[in-house]
């Protein structure tokens, strides 16, 4: 990724409790569901938290695409980007460590890395539907 996600993107991602997130199998047949333990971790790095993955795992170890969509009211982002499965190792220990502090009791199975490609809008208008952001 050439650009930075912009700042009120950034803002707006931190707000949003709950994200669609989507995955696809070889075949490509899609698998969506819900996140909420989702952090930021740079400019173009997004880390999700697995507590209860089991298609999404399977499928980002046979298709790396990925997206998330979040929203509030009518205006939304999509972000899609390239994922890696972690489930020891630095990025997994790194994601561990600030969740539990956030939710002790959480069970952690593995950590979704996401390196973002593209983030376009979703907002329902004639000018910024499918617009492409970054």
């Amino acid at each position: 990724m050439k650009e930075k996600i912009p700042d009120g993107i950034k803002q707006f991602f931190e707000t949003i409790p709950i994200m669609a997130f989507s995955t696809v199998d070889k075949n490509g047949t899609p698998n969506v569901v819900p996140i909420a333990s989702k952090k930021i971790v740079n400019d173009d790095t997004i880390l999700v938290i697995d507590t209860f993955f089991k298609k999404t795992k399977e499928n980002i170890l046979q298709n790396k695409n990925v997206s998330i969509a979040m929203w509030e009211g009518s205006k939304g982002y999509q972000i899609k980007g390239l994922s890696i499965y972690h489930s020891k190792g630095e990025t997994f220990d790194e994601a561990k460590d600030w969740i539990l502090k956030l939710k002790p009791n959480k069970i952690i199975k593995g950590v979704v890395e996401i390196r973002i490609t593209d983030i376009y809008s979703i907002t329902p208008t004639r000018e910024e539907a499918g617009t492409r952001i970054i």
